[in-house]
């Protein structure tokens, strides 16, 4: 195909190689329709396609995400309640989503198989181009927003996925944080608006204006399609264009994305957010100074920011943070980077402050960013973020997700504003470009334009207020009741209808003839041995090394596992500390700052974390680890073994006000993270009722913040009891004895990592410490933690190994089954929940888990009727079929070169072969609608142990009080006088 080529309805605008990306570009135009086409031609197997629409929000009611869900709810070919969860259930896909951005929309999905990678495409164009939703008001009612009544004196209530989806959402501060300074900085366009929706302003939509949506947006003229992978692309344009694209006549769709209006001065503004009383607001203030940043298509700038942001902010090195952390304004500074729209916006904020401090802040930013400019910015620091960028570009490691799905992301920067799509996908030029600024005056001209002469910036308290989440909830039902009172009889009886047919809807089984349209893959499609990791146990001078031969690029991944047997359960929290200042402090050679541009310039990342692995079948055994991950090119490895010998064995724990430092960030770290990770809290609380090692890996989570609370509270003293701490702590960890290290890259490069390693091996001590006893008592426990959430977590687990109950890969198919039907059915479908997750481990460790729900008593009433599902649980064949191809697709997810090496030493780690490997995927392959029933008498038996974990809003735990032996906040204060 060459340009100006006309194939299948297609005219080709533009063709190049990409050597970035190792990919040929073609930019196709469908005549009739005005449909973009982008394809990235090469040999991966891990197919990419999406189609995309520009979908600016004029409100705050979030009718492009709430179309988002809906299009997924039914269609032309495709007459189900939800093609989208029949197509997991039963497709080998790497990725299937979709996504809501500020300023549009994305349909991407990816597969292997060529079969499967058509279905795909298929149910999602058919999807987005004739949904079921525009006949069908339940559509909405269940993913958006309804009024929901079922009998005439009980109260009006909302209910609906994304309601509830977008309540869990901005319960989390920086999400609401980043929301915030988006409506100061863009007041009179789109970005102004949340996108994904406002649960105060989410029942403003109505079913005329949902609709409207879609028509205005949802036509070829306004979309992009992204194609990646190898892949026939003739046939698949002439599919494109026979089956969906020529039924459309090209139209203006006015969708422009509009700029905003330059600000004369700076903006100031102070907002609400809400915390719990047991919270209380000392400093709990976020401060922003936020900028918008020239536009999206000047990619040069883009890069040239983005360096920037990395090293005035984002590492130990970053001056502006120094200077910010230093003044005491808030416990952590951070900062945000938003590219992935029109006018992009910086932020610099500070978390864990006081809202008087904002005019400090601002002024000592602007002084600062003034310095910088002038005085210049340190070359060493600048050509350290640099290098990271670089290394990062050419690892292009996006861990489980496919490179093709980031490529089609990264291009929507240029694309949906009228520019090239290509533009992001390159980098040589740029980087180089950003090398020769070193040598200029080129950061310092974009501080000066960006920052310093930019007058369009906002400054932004978000203040807590202990009062607000009972307020609104209070309004909220003034606002129903008033709207009940208005009511006729007659309507609410319309209502109490309309909320019954919805859920007999919701209930209903989709029928045999409609399951049929979506077409399912053959068990015979399916590879039946296991795909092998990669493993050579080796012995390096007593040193037990695995190492995995994979082509990595010229990357070396190194993991070092320290065995933390000998710990104590005195110096347990220590260890966890340890592993958050290893790499952060100054050593003997170097100070921090210095340690941190090292550590960049030579390698990709160092970090440090403590992991606890247990054996195949066997719930009481337990092994800790102090891992330390690194990464650097092959030739650096000599560079990345003196500095993870200077970081092990010669960091100085001294420097109280360093220290301090890292103990406020780690504090505010653990509270903001608190709201977006609530589902791992559950998992991790429920493992630490039911096992030695869920009790372990657990002291690392939420006890760790009152440690760090008292820590801090007599700091002089608790320094002091540190140090003598890690003075026993450090020579049990960094030892040869029990060491493991596994390293990933070529044959023919394990020379030079064997020839690298010998100094730091002989650098750690060979003496002898003896296995620690944790005398825990693991009894279970039914834990309700409150916050200010307006949403629930709800887990609830057990281990069925001490039950007498056996592992087996059934289970994983069981997994599918719950996630895809009964519980998606029962807990997001009926219940309005955002969604709802289970787990089968080899130790015996089971739960199941909802995320962002509303609902209580209702999850667990579901979760106890699981083993009732399993019992009579009943399929087809094909319906069976499905269910395992469905799994199968998480089992063979492709794996980076860092992901083989990982999973292989883990493996290795748990005793688990690669017999173990097979003879769990023949079970899964196997697996009958008997074996799920099988399963249901387990089921019980875990159920009955009612051991429970809550996260979620005090009120709503408060009124289950019962149900939990113990309710206290997720993240505690100190008690007087502590």
């Amino acid at each position: 195909m060459e340009v100006n080529d006309r194939i299948h309805g297609f005219f080709l605008q533009h063709k190049e190689y990409i050597p970035e990306v190792d990919s040929t570009a073609y930019t196709f135009e469908h005549e009739k329709s005005g449909a973009r086409l982008f394809f990235l031609e090469n040999g991966d197997d891990n197919k990419v396609f999406s189609i995309s629409f520009r979908t600016p929000p004029v409100d705050d009611t979030g009718v492009a995400h709430i179309v988002e869900h809906s299009t997924l709810c039914g269609s032309r070919k495709y007459p189900l309640k939800e093609p989208f969860v029949e197509l997991v259930k039963g497709s080998l896909n790497t990725f299937l989503n979709a996504m809501t951005y500020p300023d549009k929309t994305m349909y991407p999905v990816a597969s292997r198989n060529d079969k499967d990678f058509q279905n795909l495409m298929d149910v999602y164009l058919d999807a987005v181009f004739y949904p079921n939703m525009r006949e069908n008001p339940q559509v909405l009612m269940q993913e958006g927003w309804h009024y929901e009544i079922e009998k005439p004196e009980d109260p009006l209530t909302y209910s609906g996925v994304v309601y509830n989806e977008m309540k869990g959402a901005l319960s989390s501060p920086d999400d609401l944080l980043e929301s915030r300074i988006m409506h100061a900085l863009y007041p009179a366009t789109t970005y102004g608006h949340e996108s994904g929706g406002d649960p105060e302003a989410i029942p403003d939509l109505t079913q005329e204006a949902f609709i409207a949506f879609h028509a205005k947006y949802y036509h070829p003229s306004n979309s992009y399609i992204y194609l990646y992978g190898a892949m026939d692309i003739a046939e698949k344009l002439r599919y494109l264009d026979e089956e969906y694209l020529s039924h459309f006549d090209r139209i203006p769709v006015p969708s422009k994305i509009d700029l905003q209006p330059e600000f004369s001065h700076l903006e100031r503004e102070t907002v609400a957010y809400p915390v719990s009383e047991e919270e209380g607001t000392a400093e709990k203030t976020f401060l922003a100074l936020s900028w918008t940043t020239g536009q999206s298509l000047d990619h040069k700038a883009m890069m040239g920011l983005e360096i920037l942001e990395h090293a005035l902010l984002r590492t130990p090195a970053a001056p502006l943070r120094k200077a910010l952390v230093d003044a005491k304004l808030g416990k952590d500074v951070g900062s945000i980077f938003e590219t992935d729209m029109l006018q992009p916006f910086f932020s610099i904020v500070v978390n864990n402050a006081e809202p008087e401090r904002l005019d400090t802040f601002y002024h000592l930013a602007m002084t600062k960013l003034q310095q910088l400019a002038e005085n210049g910015i340190d070359r060493q620091l600048l050509e350290a973020s640099i290098n990271l960028m670089e290394f990062r570009l050419r690892e292009a490691d996006f861990g489980s997700a496919p490179k093709g799905l980031i490529y089609g992301i990264r291009i929507m920067k240029s694309w949906l504003y009228g520019g090239a799509p290509e533009t992001y996908l390159r980098y040589e030029d740029l980087l180089q470009q950003m090398k020769d600024g070193l040598s200029s005056r080129y950061f310092e001209s974009l501080i000066e334009e960006y920052f310093l002469a930019n007058p369009h910036r906002s400054l932004l308290a978000m203040v807590p207020d202990t009062q607000m989440a009972a307020r609104r909830e209070k309004e909220q039902q003034e606002k129903l009741a008033e709207k009940k009172a208005s009511m006729s009889e007659a309507e609410i009886e319309a209502t109490i209808a309309a909320t019954r047919a919805l859920k007999e809807r919701q209930q209903s089984p989709e029928t045999e003839e409609a399951l049929r349209t979506i077409p399912v893959l053959k068990l015979s499609d399916i590879r039946k041995e296991s795909y092998p990791l990669p493993l050579e146990v080796r012995d390096l001078s007593g040193t037990e090394v695995l190492f995995s031969d994979v082509n990595t690029n010229g990357i070396a991944y190194l993991n070092l596992y320290f065995d933390a047997s000998a710990v104590t359960e005195e110096e347990l929290p220590y260890l966890y500390l340890l592993s958050e200042l290893l790499g952060m402090v100054d050593t003997e050679q170097h100070t921090y700052a210095e340690l941190a541009n090292l550590r960049n310039l030579h390698t990709g990342g160092i970090t440090s974390d403590v992991v606890v692995y247990t054996k195949k079948n066997e719930p009481d055994s337990m092994m800790p680890k102090l891992r330390v991950r690194a990464k650097a090119l092959v030739a650096k490895l000599p560079e990345l073994m003196d500095l993870l010998q200077e970081i092990l064995t010669q960091s100085r724990f001294t420097d109280e006000k360093r220290i301090r430092e890292l103990i406020e960030q780690e504090e505010a770290s653990i509270e903001l993270n608190m709201q977006r990770a609530a589902n791992q809290i559950i998992v991790s609380r429920l493992a630490a009722y039911l096992s030695r090692a869920g009790r372990y890996a657990d002291e690392g989570g939420l006890p760790f913040y009152p440690f760090l609370k008292s820590f801090e509270a007599d700091f002089a003293g608790s320094l002091e009891k540190m140090q003598q701490v890690f003075a026993g702590l450090l020579p049990k960890l960094f030892n040869r004895h029990g060491l493991i290290v596994s390293v990933t890259l070529k044959q023919e490069e394990y020379p030079a990592f064997e020839e690298a390693f010998g100094a730091l091996q002989q650098s750690f001590s060979q003496e002898v410490f003896p296995t620690a006893s944790l005398d825990w008592e693991i009894k279970p426990e039914n834990e309700g933690l409150t916050s200010s959430s307006r949403v629930q977590y709800v887990g609830k687990g057990a281990n069925f190994l001490r039950l007498g109950y056996r592992y087996t890969g059934s289970m994983a198919v069981l997994e599918t089954l719950l996630r895809y039907d009964y519980f998606w059915t029962k807990v997001r479908v009926q219940g309005g929940a955002y969604g709802a997750f289970t787990g089968f481990n080899r130790n015996g460790f089971m739960y199941f888990g909802s995320y962002r729900d509303p609902n209580l008593r209702e999850t667990l009433a579901v979760f106890d009727g699981t083993a009732d599902y399993a019992a009579h649980f009943t399929a087809s064949e094909r319906e069976m079929d499905k269910f395992i191809i469905g799994t199968m697709s998480g089992v063979d997810t492709p794996l980076t070169p860092m992901m083989k090496g990982d999973a292989a030493a883990t493996c290795y780690l748990r005793g688990i072969t690669q017999e173990d490997r097979q003879q769990r995927r023949d079970e899964i392959l196997s697996t009958r609608q008997e074996d799920i029933r099988a399963l249901a008498p387990l089921i019980a038996a875990c159920m009955k142990e009612n051991v429970l974990c809550v996260f979620g809003n005090d009120a709503k735990i408060a009124e289950a009080k019962d149900v939990f032996d113990s309710i206290h906040p997720a993240l505690p204060a100190l008690d007087e006088g502590e």
